[in-house]
């Protein structure tokens, strides 16, 4: 019941995240049949039937991810707190976290199950076992073959989603728990709440190393990203470029396993781990030289923010960037073979889940600035100043992956003619 509750009551953002995961599951669950049909189909190729459910694991952990960023968006400050009052501390609320979540899984996988069973029991294949699940085929208009699939596997795969989407959700609600301020605000120990000035140097000290390590942890990210990002530009110019010298022909089970799409998901990879990285790097530039107040407040809030906003923005530019690389290879008509429906299935599953984690970011840094707000009310400062900073914040980080995701799709290779 109080998960219900909290479902009903939940404000639109979340509404939208859970109406994104329920359709995120259900495309999951269908890329996951696929894959099963096609093993069954193939039994004799093994390795692509492999390959296919490995590339489910893309659309699969952006899933995951959104269910954690539904996780640390929800419940709202408001609610944790009559929550900790009734009971619900920190061991329990990952637990609610955990059903809230799973309920649009279970719904999703359930969809996709509807979607593409046609009848159950008695169409087991040609020996006539009633263990098996009719898939309505060609004639639905879904990429599945008409052979009956086994339930026992069925069910293995479509629990998949929603067991990794609320162990996902426990887990960022857990890391959610406190604010964004928080997890970067110094944790001096005040003097007067111990008893002793040691204690509270030994607090600030802990501070400090904190700082230190979390600044250090973010430039070694910055730095193995941007490696990653070039290794995977590099490996999938020289796939293609011996492609194109040895006559290779273009077709879907060789892409999905060949070094060209290593190239592209060691890329992706890159710009996901750089991400705070770059975020921290832009605040930085916006806080040199001489800042002013807008300046130097919208510098020191992209350096706090950095690390709830760097990796979903990594992600978006990474899908931006395939986007742009698609876009230039149509325009060029060089012959690269357009995206089949699963493939296409997947690439909106990946960026709808990586736009819904961008918004449940963009909110929980929304709400991490409130008191940065009210300190700007309390001491008089126009609102103008609060819309400039704003701006300045949106247009620099704006400008920063949108060239990163041009550049990274530019210089992507595409698959030869």
């Amino acid at each position: 019941m109080l998960t219900l509750r909290l479902t009903l009551a939940a404000p639109p953002l979340a509404l939208l995240l859970r109406l994104l995961l329920l359709c995120a599951s259900a495309g999951v669950g269908l890329l996951l049949l696929a894959t099963l049909s096609y093993a069954l189909d193939h039994p004799d190729n093994r390795a692509a039937a492999l390959v296919r459910l490995l590339w489910c694991t893309v659309p699969l952990a952006v899933t995951a991810q959104l269910a954690a960023a539904l996780g640390r968006t929800e419940p709202r400050a408001a609610a944790r707190s009559g929550l900790d009052a009734a009971g619900l501390g920190p061991a329990r609320l990952p637990l609610l976290a955990a059903r809230t979540t799973a309920a649009p899984s279970v719904t999703g996988s359930a969809v996709a199950l509807l979607v593409t069973v046609r009848g159950v029991g008695g169409i087991g294949g040609a020996d006539d076992s009633a263990h098996g699940l009719a898939l309505p085929g060609p004639s639905a208009g879904l990429p599945l073959p008409g052979q009956p699939l086994p339930a026992p596997a069925v069910v293995t795969l479509l629990s998949a989603v929603p067991l990794l989407a609320a162990f996902a959700a426990a887990r960022g609600a857990r890391a959610g728990a406190p604010g964004p301020e928080d997890s970067l605000a110094p944790t001096a120990v005040p003097a007067s709440t111990r008893g002793s000035k040691t204690r509270a140097g030994v607090g600030e000290a802990t501070a400090t190393e904190r700082r230190d390590w979390t600044a250090a942890s973010r430039w070694a990210e910055l730095l193995c990203g941007t490696t990653l990002t070039a290794g995977g530009l590099l490996l999938a110019a020289y796939a293609a470029r011996a492609g194109a010298a040895e006559g290779w022909a273009v077709r879907a089970e060789d892409l999905a396993a060949s070094p060209l799409a290593a190239g592209w998901l060691l890329t992706a990879f890159g710009l996901v781990l750089a991400g705070p990285g770059l975020t921290t790097l832009s605040g930085h530039l916006l806080g040199s030289v001489r800042p002013g107040l807008v300046r130097l407040l919208a510098g020191r809030s992209l350096i706090r923010e950095a690390p709830l906003l760097g990796r979903p923005l990594g992600a978006l530019s990474a899908v931006a960037a395939a986007l742009v690389a698609l876009a230039r290879a149509r325009l060029a008509d060089d012959g690269t073979p357009a995206p089949g429906p699963l493939v296409g299935l997947a690439a909106v599953l990946t960026g709808c889940c990586v736009g819904g984690a961008v918004l449940a970011a963009l909110a929980r840094t929304r709400r991490g600035r409130a008191p940065l707000r009210e300190l700007l009310d309390r001491i008089g400062a126009p609102r103008r100043l609060g819309r400039a900073v704003t701006l300045l914040r949106g247009a620099v980080v704006t400008v920063l992956f949108a060239a990163l995701a041009v550049t990274a799709g530019l210089l992507a290779a595409v698959p030869p003619r």
